[in-house]
Protein backbone atom coordinates (compact mmCIF):
# COMPACT_ATOMS: atom_id res chain seq x y z
CA UNK A 1 0.00 0.00 0.00
CA UNK A 2 1.21 3.48 -0.86
CA UNK A 3 0.18 6.85 0.54
CA UNK A 4 -0.58 9.77 -1.76
CA UNK A 5 2.70 11.42 -0.67
CA UNK A 6 4.63 8.23 -1.42
CA UNK A 7 2.94 7.98 -4.82
CA UNK A 8 4.08 11.49 -5.74
CA UNK A 9 7.62 10.79 -4.51
CA UNK A 10 7.75 7.50 -6.43
CA UNK A 11 6.45 9.22 -9.56
CA UNK A 12 9.18 11.85 -9.34
CA UNK A 13 11.81 9.17 -8.71
CA UNK A 14 10.62 7.18 -11.75
CA UNK A 15 10.29 10.28 -13.97
CA UNK A 16 13.10 12.69 -13.03
CA UNK A 17 11.89 15.25 -15.59
CA UNK A 18 9.16 16.04 -13.02
CA UNK A 19 11.69 16.82 -10.27
CA UNK A 20 12.01 20.58 -10.99
CA UNK A 21 8.22 21.04 -10.73
CA UNK A 22 8.22 18.92 -7.56
CA UNK A 23 11.00 20.98 -5.96
CA UNK A 24 9.32 24.24 -6.96
CA UNK A 25 6.08 22.99 -5.43
CA UNK A 26 7.85 22.18 -2.15
CA UNK A 27 9.46 25.63 -2.07
CA UNK A 28 6.16 27.39 -2.82
CA UNK A 29 3.86 25.30 -0.62
CA UNK A 30 6.32 24.53 2.17
CA UNK A 31 5.16 20.91 2.13
CA UNK A 32 3.98 18.25 -0.29
CA UNK A 33 0.34 18.73 -1.25
CA UNK A 34 -0.42 15.87 -3.66
CA UNK A 35 -3.69 17.30 -5.01
CA UNK A 36 -2.05 20.64 -5.70
CA UNK A 37 0.99 19.18 -7.47
CA UNK A 38 -1.30 17.16 -9.75
CA UNK A 39 -3.62 20.12 -10.19
CA UNK A 40 -4.47 22.22 -13.19
CA UNK A 41 -1.99 24.87 -14.26
CA UNK A 42 1.49 23.43 -14.70
CA UNK A 43 0.70 20.47 -12.47
CA UNK A 44 1.59 16.88 -13.23
CA UNK A 45 -1.74 16.28 -14.99
CA UNK A 46 -1.08 19.11 -17.43
CA UNK A 47 2.47 17.83 -17.98
CA UNK A 48 1.13 14.42 -18.98
CA UNK A 49 -1.43 15.97 -21.36
CA UNK A 50 1.22 18.28 -22.86
CA UNK A 51 3.60 15.36 -23.36
CA UNK A 52 0.81 13.40 -25.06
CA UNK A 53 0.17 16.34 -27.36
CA UNK A 54 3.94 16.80 -27.87
CA UNK A 55 3.69 20.50 -27.07
CA UNK A 56 7.30 20.55 -25.92
CA UNK A 57 9.46 18.16 -27.94
CA UNK A 58 12.33 18.79 -25.52
CA UNK A 59 10.18 17.45 -22.67
CA UNK A 60 11.34 13.91 -22.11
CA UNK A 61 8.25 12.88 -20.16
CA UNK A 62 7.08 9.46 -21.35
CA UNK A 63 3.33 10.01 -21.00
CA UNK A 64 2.46 6.40 -21.73
CA UNK A 65 4.84 5.14 -19.04
CA UNK A 66 3.29 7.63 -16.60
CA UNK A 67 -0.17 6.24 -17.36
CA UNK A 68 1.11 2.70 -16.78
CA UNK A 69 2.74 3.82 -13.51
CA UNK A 70 -0.50 5.41 -12.29
CA UNK A 71 -2.49 2.33 -13.33
CA UNK A 72 -0.16 0.12 -11.29
CA UNK A 73 -0.89 2.20 -8.17
CA UNK A 74 -4.62 2.66 -8.73
CA UNK A 75 -7.22 0.56 -6.95
CA UNK A 76 -4.66 -1.18 -4.76
CA UNK A 77 -6.36 -0.55 -1.43
CA UNK A 78 -5.28 3.00 -0.57
CA UNK A 79 -8.26 5.31 -0.60
CA UNK A 80 -6.08 8.46 -0.54
CA UNK A 81 -4.16 7.36 -3.64
CA UNK A 82 -7.36 6.49 -5.47
CA UNK A 83 -8.94 9.82 -4.47
CA UNK A 84 -5.86 11.68 -5.71
CA UNK A 85 -5.88 9.90 -9.05
CA UNK A 86 -9.63 10.27 -9.54
CA UNK A 87 -10.09 13.88 -8.48
CA UNK A 88 -6.77 15.46 -9.44
CA UNK A 89 -5.82 13.39 -12.47
CA UNK A 90 -8.77 11.71 -14.17
CA UNK A 91 -11.31 14.45 -13.47
CA UNK A 92 -8.80 17.11 -14.55
CA UNK A 93 -8.20 15.58 -18.00
CA UNK A 94 -9.43 17.66 -20.95
CA UNK A 95 -13.08 17.39 -21.94
CA UNK A 96 -14.27 16.19 -25.35
CA UNK A 97 -13.99 19.61 -26.99
CA UNK A 98 -10.54 20.39 -25.56
CA UNK A 99 -7.13 19.67 -27.06
CA UNK A 100 -5.60 16.55 -25.56
CA UNK A 101 -8.87 14.72 -24.92
CA UNK A 102 -7.55 11.82 -27.02
CA UNK A 103 -5.39 10.90 -24.03
CA UNK A 104 -8.53 9.47 -22.44
CA UNK A 105 -8.56 6.71 -25.07
CA UNK A 106 -5.00 5.82 -24.06
CA UNK A 107 -5.80 5.29 -20.38
CA UNK A 108 -5.05 1.78 -19.15
CA UNK A 109 -7.99 -0.44 -18.22
CA UNK A 110 -8.73 0.40 -14.56
CA UNK A 111 -8.14 4.13 -15.02
CA UNK A 112 -10.28 4.16 -18.16
CA UNK A 113 -13.10 2.30 -16.42
CA UNK A 114 -13.08 4.78 -13.53
CA UNK A 115 -12.90 7.73 -15.93
CA UNK A 116 -16.04 6.47 -17.66
CA UNK A 117 -17.80 6.23 -14.28
CA UNK A 118 -16.98 9.77 -13.19
CA UNK A 119 -17.32 11.40 -16.61
CA UNK A 120 -19.61 9.24 -18.75
CA UNK A 121 -19.88 11.98 -21.39
CA UNK A 122 -16.14 12.39 -21.61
Amino acid sequence: MTTADELVQALVARFPVLRPAYEEHLRDAGELLPHVIFGIGEGFTDRVVDAYMQRDPADALDWLAVLEFLEAHFDQGDRDVDELLVTSFLDALPGPTRPGHGLVDELPNRLHTRFNLIRPCG
